[in-house]
């Protein structure tokens, strides 16, 4: 007895700091707070996560490369000008000697050229940046996929710390008033000192669990706030979403929905546009086997003039630029004949490009495969743990009214009361934990099927 007296003693002794940890608690994860939906959290993730924000820019890389590949079928135009002065001896006609003088010049031209065949790369090259950037833009849809089942598996897990910290106060304030009932009956010689102790310690250990479960709120709110970078993750709370009813699982099986995945899923696109892309390279390695034939034109013309000419021989500079102007237009033709077998090694290489896509491509569908395999069994067995979780409350509800209607009558001791009250809050516990597991996983199966996640 004396032990017990010790052990409840040194339980309530430990609960008071704790109590005052959750009164400070409260205080930092306060009311007034602004209460987030979860559409709310995935639409904020999608706009400031660094990550998307990066592949964004990733995306609007690779639409700067496709206008590029486009432009570069234009033709080039390009002006230049020259001007230089000679110092020293210069031949005068008229003195029939050279005379030191300074000679000036200055000359200007133009110049576009155009790629007219160069087999097939400038085609091909357009049609691998397209599909690369489709590609981003896939990578950049997983990317949000990815974080938005984080953020719906955080969310649960608030809602599921909510649910249980709302059953440790209910079992806290039974605890106490089944203490306060039975220092009455030890006041009136109904029940033994040991017995109020034993549930006033009971009541001690539900009270650190009270705390211990605040505790747990205010981590898993800061764990989904920091997940969205908030600055002030304290302002944070999420809204309480009403969940529909959990009714019958009855899925699809999961070759039916590996068949929708595979016509929907980002990562499954992704790898086939990367496999399109190393099929373009292939080809454009190819083409370097092709001659090439290019078109160019021109125009050029040019003055010079004496400086401090006495005889005025100098002509007027449009005159000399009239009779001094020079056009042009050819045609370029490259026929390779052997370059240190760079090409073949380039188009080796290439097909190597092409297997190792085609492998990657394989890869997705087999992991997109495991994934949905793995996700229907989670669901499966949530469910399957649900309702034996609700069996288990029902069962373990009974036998602690049961047992709480003996011991206010005095037919059973307080261990007897106390052991049927923990498992009673034990399968509490479970029932919610496989109740909010059995949503997450069915959440899951849905997003492969193409489902918005939403509560």
């Amino acid at each position: 007895m004396i032990r017990k007296s010790i052990i409840a003693l040194a339980c309530i002794l430990f609960a008071l700091p704790n109590i005052k940890a959750q009164d400070s608690l409260k205080q930092v994860w306060g009311e007034n707070k602004k209460q987030w939906s979860l559409l709310e959290c995935i639409n904020y993730a999608h706009e400031n996560n660094i990550t998307i924000q990066r592949q964004a820019i990733n995306t609007e890389y690779q639409e700067n490369q496709l206008k590029q590949s486009k432009l570069n079928r234009l033709p080039d135009l390009n002006a230049n000008s020259d001007g230089s002065v000679s110092f020293g001896y210069t031949w005068v006609q008229q003195e029939a000697t050279n005379v030191d003088q300074d000679l000036r010049s200055f000359g200007i031209s133009a110049s576009s050229s155009m790629n007219v065949f160069s087999g097939f790369t400038n085609n091909n090259t357009i049609k691998r940046n397209q599909v690369d950037l489709l590609a981003a833009i896939e990578d950049m849809q997983k990317t949000k996929n990815d974080i938005g089942l984080q953020i719906t598996g955080h969310y649960l897990q608030i809602l599921f710390n909510k649910e249980l910290l709302n059953v440790a106060k209910e079992q806290y304030e039974t605890s106490k008033l089944q203490a306060e009932r039975t220092k009455k009956l030890v006041d009136a010689g109904s029940q033994a000192m040991g017995s109020y102790l034993e549930i006033k310690s009971q009541a001690a250990k539900e009270a650190l669990n009270v705390t211990q479960q605040e505790n747990n709120l205010a981590l898993s709110l800061l764990n989904l706030a920091q997940l969205l970078d908030l600055e002030r993750p304290v302002e944070f709370d999420i809204q309480i979403p009403v969940l529909p009813e959990l009714t019958v699982f009855t899925p699809e099986p999961p070759t039916d929905i590996y068949m929708t995945a595979l016509g929907i899923m980002p990562e499954i696109k992704s790898a086939t546009y990367n496999t399109e892309s190393k099929e373009y390279d292939l080809k454009i390695a190819k083409g370097n086997y092709y001659p090439t034939l290019g078109l160019g034109a021109g125009m050029s013309t040019n003055a010079n003039w004496l400086v401090g000419d006495p005889y005025d021989s100098n002509r007027s500079l449009n005159e000399q630029f009239k009779t001094n102007r020079n056009t042009y237009i050819g045609a370029r033709l490259n026929i390779p004949i052997f370059n240190r077998l760079q090409t073949r090694n380039n188009v080796a290489n290439a097909k190597l490009g092409v297997a190792d896509a085609q492998f990657q491509l394989k890869q997705e569908k087999l992991n997109l495969r495991k994934n949905i395999q793995q996700a229907y069994a989670d669901a499966m067995a949530a469910y399957n743990k649900f309702l034996s979780s609700q069996e288990a409350v029902n069962s373990f509800a009974e036998s602690f009214r049961y047992t709480e209607k003996k011991f206010n009558v005095g037919l059973v001791n307080s261990v007897d009361y106390n052991v049927a009250k923990t498992d009673y809050t034990r399968a509490q516990s479970d029932l919610l934990q496989s109740k909010y597991e059995y949503i997450l996983r069915t959440k899951i199966l849905d997003f492969y099927k193409g489902i918005p996640i939403e509560l």
